[in-house]
């Protein structure tokens, strides 16, 4: 039952981020599990004070979910380092390799390969480990909101096998410079312009759990 708790509070805060609430329908997706089992498991998380669920709107983090939460994605972040840097691991092998190693790191194992990898400050993926900031989204912004003519850099993605799939098949990359140079809702693509004037089309889902960035000029 843990695990399971675990594993929604994962999906819950992943998909809460730059979004005001998380509907039963993400976290179906995500959970790959039936409607009511999404209503049961949320309801038992709000027993315990870890989420507050609100009928039509979905449901939120509370402060001890959040706190949870970040504990949680700290561990699977640092995971994903030590399979990426340490094991070589294909990025798309990743994430579930690292969710299984990290529901059950315990606080000591956490901090103890924390220092082994030399206090990393991101993911692969680009998520933040600094465990005050895992979900600190304030100056970010979703890709798929972005208006056109923007310039981003885009900062860290959701790590789903499939999505790591895909933007690792349109070589997206993290940390540079990307212009929005058309959005097509009716074909459900977004247009995108990187440095060297490369372009890239991007399926307009995948570009919801794309988050980004302001560029900070000088």
């Amino acid at each position: 039952m843990q695990h399971q708790r675990h594993s929604y509070l994962k999906i819950i805060a992943e998909c809460s981020y730059a979004r005001p609430r998380v509907s039963n329908k993400q976290i179906r997706h995500f959970a790959n599990v039936s409607p009511a089992t999404v209503t049961e498991t949320t309801r038992l998380l709000q027993r315990d004070e870890l989420v507050d669920r609100r009928r039509y709107t979905g449901v939120t983090l509370t402060d001890r979910g959040r706190h949870l939460a970040c504990q949680l994605l700290h561990n699977y972040r640092l995971c994903e380092v030590f399979l990426t840097q340490q094991l070589k691991l294909p990025l798309s092998e990743v994430p579930a390799q690292a969710w299984a190693m990290a529901d059950t790191l315990t606080p000591a194992t956490a901090a103890a390969l924390n220092s082994y990898l030399g206090r990393p400050e991101r993911s692969p993926f680009g998520g933040i480990l600094a465990p005050c900031h895992v979900l600190d989204d304030t100056h970010i912004t979703r890709l798929s909101d972005v208006v056109t003519g923007q310039q981003v850099i885009c900062q860290s993605y959701l790590e789903t096998a499939d999505l790591v799939d895909y933007l690792q098949e349109i070589a997206l990359p993290l940390d540079v410079p990307v212009t929005i140079t058309k959005c097509d809702r009716n074909l459900n693509l977004l247009y995108l312009e990187l440095p060297q004037h490369r372009e890239i089309t991007l399926n307009l889902n995948a570009a919801d759990y794309i988050y980004t960035k302001k560029i900070q000029h000088l």
